[in-house]
């Protein structure tokens, strides 16, 4: 299998968050679901307990939600149209590349990125900064969706034994 260095700019579209007021918060499920950062990621999906009926960004189902402040470089899916406060970037992974295996390259490597990342107060990336991030990927489409999928597999056995352990503890 043969590997080439890219830029994550030229493998995906970034789309920064940006947050809207917070007098359009709420908790009573009025409006669009709304992340700020990663404080509801879960292992592979977010939970939602805030909503917004304004947004300015939102990422779309199937993107890549990339925290870019304070951790930098954790990932989840977007798994519906979600409005993104200015924690996270959503990636749409272009049609020549697979997002299964952008989402577990980057997975395995956003702690190397946050070492990257820049703030005082924060660390944090910025969309530049970001799209300049090297990934190695495999030549064939083939084989980033072979990899891509084999590693999904096992997420979702992972997510069924944390399932099982929950209902054994309670």
């Amino acid at each position: 299998m043969k590997y080439k260095e890219m830029k994550l700019g030229d493998v995906a579209e970034i789309n920064m968050g940006q947050s809207p007021n917070s007098k359009y918060y709420n908790s009573d499920r009025k409006g669009i679901e709304f992340l700020q950062g990663i404080r509801t990621f879960g292992e592979n999906y977010p939970s939602f307990d805030t909503y917004t009926t304004q947004y300015n960004k939102i990422s779309k189902k199937g993107d890549i939600l990339f925290s870019v402040r304070a951790p930098v470089g954790k990932v989840n899916w977007s798994d519906r149209k979600i409005a993104i406060g200015r924690g996270l970037a959503a990636l749409n992974v272009l049609p020549n590349f697979s997002s299964k295996y952008v989402y577990y390259f980057l997975k395995k490597v956003g702690s190397q990125i946050n070492s990257i990342s820049s703030g005082t107060v924060f660390s944090s990336i910025n969309k530049k900064e970001l799209a300049n991030v090297k990934i190695l990927i495999p030549d064939s489409l083939k084989d980033q969706e072979y990899i891509g999928t084999r590693l999904a597999l096992l997420d979702k056995k992972i997510e069924l034994n944390n399932q099982i352990n929950d209902n054994l503890a309670a």
